[in-house]
């Protein structure tokens, strides 16, 4: 790739910026504590030429992605990055989110270290969700590292891409990228069942197939770990509700009640240039079961409210 791009690259990394955007003939942009700060600096179209023919793929299948414009890629240069590769007033456009090479735990972001033990003991449909850049990856990540450090299991990823790269501990892992080693979520999930897995890790459900699938595999008894996009459990279990037709609903707000383990959602604040994180968790109790499956979601937040003794708590802003 052209020395020039890989040193927007090394820029980025050294000011702290979570997002590198680049526009063919624009100036380029750096998300830094959530805020976009433009710098003086063009990039060419030899430039972005560059980054396509490094990054674009051959012979490489999506299940949602269009064929001329839009990729999804992982990307290693002084440490790696998710990269989004798309087109914009038929122009070449990049935008690289910065992976840091270290993966936190959940006590360093703020969260209670127990979560990893309710997916081991509890399995079910666990939920990380949040809006674009709210941390899910990296909450992911620590669930995965604690539970691999902690349990002589197999867990499988289904990610697109790969974003962080685990080693094996007590327990190993197996990671799938979207594209080249499975065609979609859904056919990845039924695959991982014939895989001998303890856990299966879904980088995103996005639709009513995936989902149908997930519910399924934690039905048999899989700790299935999926993240969403959505904010807040009672919008969440709306949304996959919304997924099916009103014939399947009875149904399925069935199977989310028996099977869910729990929805954390969290969102990013930022104080004084500090990066805060800001979460809700819900639990899937007897009481979160019942209100699920009468369809009574609008009670969710009360409950969580006053459950502060089963380990749920509602947002603090």
């Amino acid at each position: 790739m052209d020395e020039k791009v890989l040193n927007f690259l090394s820029y980025g990394r050294k000011i702290g910026a979570s997002d590198i955007i680049l526009k063919e003939d624009e100036n380029i942009s750096y998300r830094v504590k959530g805020k976009v700060e433009r710098v003086k600096r063009k990039v060419t179209s030899e430039e972005m030429d560059s980054v396509y023919i490094n990054m674009k793929p051959s012979g490489f299948i999506y299940e949602y992605a269009d064929p001329v414009s839009n990729y999804d890629i992982a990307f290693e240069y002084e440490g790696r990055y998710r990269v989004n590769l798309f087109l914009s007033n038929e122009k070449k456009c990049a935008v690289f989110r910065i992976i840091n090479s270290d993966i936190k735990s959940l006590t360093d972001l703020s969260l209670p270290k127990n979560i990893s033990d309710m997916v081991k003991n509890d399995k079910g449909l666990s939920l990380v969700v949040g809006k674009t850049g709210a941390g899910k990856s990296t909450t992911l990540a620590a669930i995965i590292k604690d539970i691999l450090e902690t349990d002589q299991c197999h867990i499988i990823t289904l990610e697109d891409p790969i974003e962080y790269i685990f080693g094996n501990n007590r327990g190993i892992v197996t990671q799938r990228e979207l594209g080249k080693d499975f065609l979609s979520f859904e056919e990845g999930i039924y695959q991982s069942l014939r895989q001998s897995p303890d856990y299966i890790v879904i980088g995103e459900i996005r639709n009513s197939s995936s989902l149908r699938a997930a519910i399924m595999a934690a039905e048999a008894g899989h700790g299935i770990i999926a993240t969403m996009h959505s904010l807040g459990a009672e919008k969440t279990i709306t949304k996959m509700l919304s997924m099916f037709p009103d014939s399947e609903k009875d149904f399925f707000r069935y199977e989310i009640a028996t099977n869910l383990n729990f929805v954390l959602s969290q969102k990013l604040y930022y104080v004084k240039e500090q990066t805060n994180l800001d979460y809700e968790f819900l639990r899937n109790t007897k009481s979160v079961s019942n209100t699920i499956r009468e369809g009574r979601l609008n009670q969710i937040n009360n409950i969580i409210m006053l459950s502060e003794k089963d380990n749920m708590k509602a947002f603090d802003t």
